[in-house]
């Protein structure tokens, strides 16, 4: 009953002491959704997000199959489309801002499980895989990590203080280095 009736499940009251009963309370039937407007919706967030990017990229952040949101993909076109430098189609929203391909990346600190890292089914974009062990766990959790030019450069940790400690993976180059202290002093401030 519980996988298949509309359950929600009532708050607790009171103090949890042992396990309490579970409670829960019968829901209205959700209204219909159409199938391909959602699928619609979700790879457009997506690609608005994320893109420019491959259609395994979308499979793997929505976890749905390709053919699953092909009709999707048709109902966006025109898309635009670029070629990676492995020959991949990536594919992105028009008119979409894309920053000249000498833009550099700034220092960016990430918190848990942060999009960046797991919206693309290959990650070696923004994580090198010899750090993928370092940043996710085997039972899937991601550390807090920080970006040095759109890569994954070490991970950062705050006390409960706000004090911020960094664990870089190599050597930070030294043009790097104040930006990076820049960026930490900022996290500082807004934690504390």
């Amino acid at each position: 009953m519980r996988r298949h009736a509309h359950l929600l499940h009532v708050p607790r009251v009171g103090a949890l002491v042992g396990q309490a009963a579970r409670r829960v309370h019968p829901h209205t039937e959700p209204e219909p959704i159409e199938v391909l407007a959602a699928r619609t919706v979700l790879v457009r967030r997506y690609l608005a997000a994320f893109g420019p990017s491959t259609r395994a990229d979308i499979a793997d952040w929505s976890g749905l199959r390709v053919a699953d949101f092909a009709a999707a993909l048709d109902a966006l076109e025109p898309l635009r489309r670029f070629r990676d430098e492995n020959g991949r189609e990536l594919l992105d929203l028009p008119r979409m801002p894309l920053p000249p391909a000498d833009t550099p990346a700034p220092v960016r600190f990430l918190p848990k499980w942060d999009n960046t890292l797991l919206a693309h089914a290959d990650r070696r974009r923004v994580l090198p895989e010899e750090l993928r062990k370092a940043v996710i766990a085997k039972n899937g959790d991601v550390t807090q990590t920080f970006l040095v030019e759109g890569v994954v450069a070490g991970s950062w940790a705050a006390d409960k203080k706000g004090n911020v400690t960094l664990t870089p993976f190599a050597p930070l180059p030294r043009s790097a280095r104040r930006d990076v202290e820049d960026e930490k002093a900022l996290l500082e401030a807004w934690l504390r």
